[in-house]
């Protein structure tokens, strides 16, 4: 992982590492001060870290066993980040993927991870 002071910049990025917006997380940090444990912080630094190949953020159960949390908490804090710009939702299905601007992953090739419905999502 890397570390920005501003949207991180993909040129600056080698295969398979992620960049990040520093200041974001301070901001978050310095605005919600009084959370219990950290967990705004925690939580998006967790959706930082787990960006899937497909360009959307993982499943809202495995964020919760790993944060240690409830999923009612990790999905309230994804729709406030959502609704405050640093997520970007799809489909209004509960995808989520990071924004640009917080964070971005490089995959094995070199090439920015960006969403995409390759065949992922369900469809009738």
């Amino acid at each position: 992982m890397t570390f920005f002071d501003g949207p991180p910049h993909a040129e600056e990025l080698v295969a398979g590492q992620l960049g990040v917006n520093i200041d974001v997380f301070r901001q978050i940090k310095d605005h919600y001060r009084k959370a219990k444990g950290n967990i705004p912080c925690r939580i998006l630094a967790d959706i930082c870290q787990d960006i899937q190949k497909s360009g959307y953020i993982g499943r809202l159960d495995d964020s919760a066993e790993r944060l240690e949390t409830t999923r009612n908490t990790v999905q309230r804090w994804r729709t406030r980040f959502a609704d405050n710009g640093l997520l970007q939702r799809h489909n209004n299905n509960g995808r989520y993927s990071v924004d640009p601007r917080v964070g971005i992953l490089m995959d094995k090739d070199g090439k920015v991870v960006r969403p995409s419905s390759d065949g992922q999502l369900f469809k009738f």
